[in-house]
C-alpha cells in the first residue's frame, strides 16, 4: 500500500528484520528502499517494453524526498513522449559517455571490487584470498594498484557497472567452475556474497544480486568439501603405486615451457599454483639455492623461503628468460605470467594418459585431478618419507594444525635447514622415481 511521503517519515523511517520498498502515494512509481541496517535509497520501478524494470536514483539523504520525486518525473516524461526512451538505458549512456570522455564512474565493477579490498576485506584474515577471488592481486610493479586476474570476475565484468551484474552472469560464472572446481566455486560465491552485500551496505546497490541464491554446489558432498586426492596411486590398478606422479611427470616433459617446467616445480616445492606460476626471477637466488616468496604472494601474508633442491635447480637454470619489466619466470609476453591453466589441464590430462597407457598393456583409467592435488601429494610423499609434521607443515607455509593459536607467536624458529633436507630428499626420491631408478633416499624422521 502507498503511503505519502514527508521528509520527517522519512528521516524517522525505522527498519525492520527484512528490507522495506516503501512505495510513495504522491509520484506513482516511486519507492523508499530502506534496508535492515537503516540505510536509505530512492528507486523508481516502471515498464517498457513489456518488461518491469527498476532505475536506481541515490542514496537518502543525498537525494532529499523533493528531489527523489523530481527525478522521478524526468524518468516517467522519457517515457511517456512522443518517442518513449529507457531512462535506465539513457543512464547507462551517459555513464558510458562520462567514460569515453575520461571519467571514471565510480561503480564500475573492479572500481567497487577495489573499494571493497582496501576499505573492508584489509582489515580481515585472508585478505589475498579475498582479492583472488574476486578475480584481483596487487600490482607487481607498483605494489600500489591491482592486476586483474584472466578469466576472474573483476576481469569479465571490468567495464560493467555493478548495478548491470545480474543474477544470470554470477550464475553463469559460478557454473563454469563447477566441474574443475566445484569447492572454488562454492568459495568464490560466498566471497561475492559478502562483497555485494558490502555494497548494498554502501549504497552503492539497492539489492544484492545474490540474495537468495543457492551455493553452485551442495555444501554437503564430501567431494566439494574436502579432498584427499594425491597423484602417487591409481585407484583403478591396484599395484600401480606412484605411477601417477611418473607419467605426470613424463607429460610435462612433452608439454615443455612453460607450463611443463611450471608444473614439475608444483611436485618438486609443494607450493601453491599462483605462487610458482608468478615467480620472479629477483625472487630467486641460485648461490643460496633459495627461493624468497614476498608476503604479498602468500595466503597468510608472510614472506616464505623455499629451499630449492637439487632437482628444483636443475630446472630453473634451464628455464629460458624472457625480458620484461617485471622479471616473470613463467611467462610469454614477459609482461604478465602465463594464464590460461584450464586449457592447460586438458592438454596435461590426455598426455598423462597418453603416458600411462604407453607403460602399460592393460586399459588405465585416471582418477579426476586438480593442480592443488600437487600440493597434498608433496605432503603425502613427506610424510611418507619420515618428515615430521611441523617440518612439513613449514615447507607448505602453514599456519594452522601444528603452529596454530599461540604456539605461532611464540614458536620463532624458521625450520630452514629441516626444510632444506626435506625437500632434497623429496627432489631424490622424485628424480629416482621418474627415472625408474632405486631412490636412494634415507628417511628423514623428527
Amino acid at each position: 500500500m502507498a503511503t505519502e511521503l514527508t521528509d520527517l517519515s522519512v528521516k524517522n523511517w525505522t527498519p525492520t528484520d527484512k528490507r522495506q520498498e516503501v512505495a510513495d502515494a504522491k509520484v506513482r512509481g516511486l519507492y523508499l528502499i530502506v534496508q535492515t541496517n537503516g540505510k536509505k535509497s530512492w528507486a523508481v520501478r516502471y515498464r517498457f517494453g513489456g518488461r518491469l524494470l527498476k532505475l536506481t536514483i541515490g542514496a537518502y539523504p543525498t537525494f532529499s524526498l523533493k528531489q527523489a520525486r523530481e527525478e522521478a518525473g524526468k524518468a516517467f516524461r522519457m517515457l511517456g513522449g512522443v518517442s518513449p526512451q529507457d531512462p535506465r538505458a539513457l543512464q547507462k549512456e551517459t555513464r558510458r559517455k562520462a567514460q569515453r570522455a575520461g571519467a571514471q564512474d565510480p561503480d564500475l565493477f573492479r572500481l567497487v571490487a577495489e573499494r571493497y579490498l582496501r576499505e573492508y576485506a584489509s582489515k580481515r584474515k585472508g585478505f589475498l584470498e579475498k582479492a583472488r577471488l574476486l578475480g584481483m592481486k596487487p600490482d607487481r610493479v607498483s605494489g600500489a594498484n591491482w592486476e586483474l586476474i584472466k578469466g576472474g570476475p573483476a576481469e569479465a565484468w571490468k567495464d560493467r557497472l555493478i548495478q548491470d551484474v545480474g543474477r544470470r552472469d554470477i550464475k553463469e560464472h559460478l557454473d563454469r567452475m563447477v566441474p574443475n572446481a566445484k569447492f572454488g566455486a562454492n568459495r568464490k560465491f560466498a566471497e561475492l556474497r559478502k562483497f555485494f552485500n558490502w555494497a548494498v551496505s554502501k549504497d552503492i546497490l539497492t539489492t544484492s544480486p545474490v540474495a537468495g541464491m543457492a551455493p553452485p554446489t551442495d555444501m554437503q558432498d564430501e567431494a566439494a568439501r574436502r579432498r584427499d586426492r594425491t597423484l602417487m596411486r591409481v585407484a583403478t590398478v591396484p599395484d600401480s603405486a606412484d605411477d601417477e606422479l611418473r607419467w605426470l611427470w613424463r607429460a610435462c616433459e612433452v608439454e615443455g615451457y612453460p607450463f611443463g617446467p611450471l608444473t614439475q616445480l608444483l611436485v618438486l616445492t609443494g607450493q601453491r599454483r599462483s605462487e610458482v606460476g608468478d615467480m620472479t626471477w629477483n625472487e630467486i637466488d641460485l648461490d643460496k639455492r633459495q627461493w624468497t616468496i614476498p608476503g604479498p604472494r602468500t595466503k597468510n601474508g608472510k614472506p616464505h623461503m623455499v629451499p630449492l633442491s637439487d632437482a628444483a635447480l636443475s630446472i630453473i637454470e634451464k628455464l629460458p628468460r624472457i625480458e620484461g619489466k617485471a622479471g616473470y619466470v613463467f611467462t610469454t609476453s614477459g609482461k604478465t605470467p602465463v594464464s590460461g591453466y584450464s586449457r592447460m589441464k586438458l592438454r596435461l590430462d590426455r598426455l598423462l594418459l597418453e603416458a600411462a597407457q604407453e607403460s602399460r598393456d592393460e586399459p588405465v583409467s585416471i582418477a579426476d585431478w586438480r593442480l592443488h592435488d600437487l600440493r597434498r601429494t608433496v605432503a603425502a610423499g613427506l610424510q611418507r618419507l619420515g618428515i615430521s609434521l611441523p617440518v612439513t607443515e613449514k615447507v607448505l607455509n602453514h599456519t594452522s594444525g601444528s603452529f596454530a593459536g599461540i604456539v605461532g607467536v611464540y614458536q620463532v624458529h624458521d625450520y630452514a635447514e629441516e626444510k632444506a633436507a626435506a625437500l632434497q630428499g623429496w627432489g631424490r626420491f622424485v628424480t629416482g622415481l621418474v627415472s625408474n631408478k632405486q631412490s636412494n633416499v634415507v628417511p628423514l624422521r623428527a
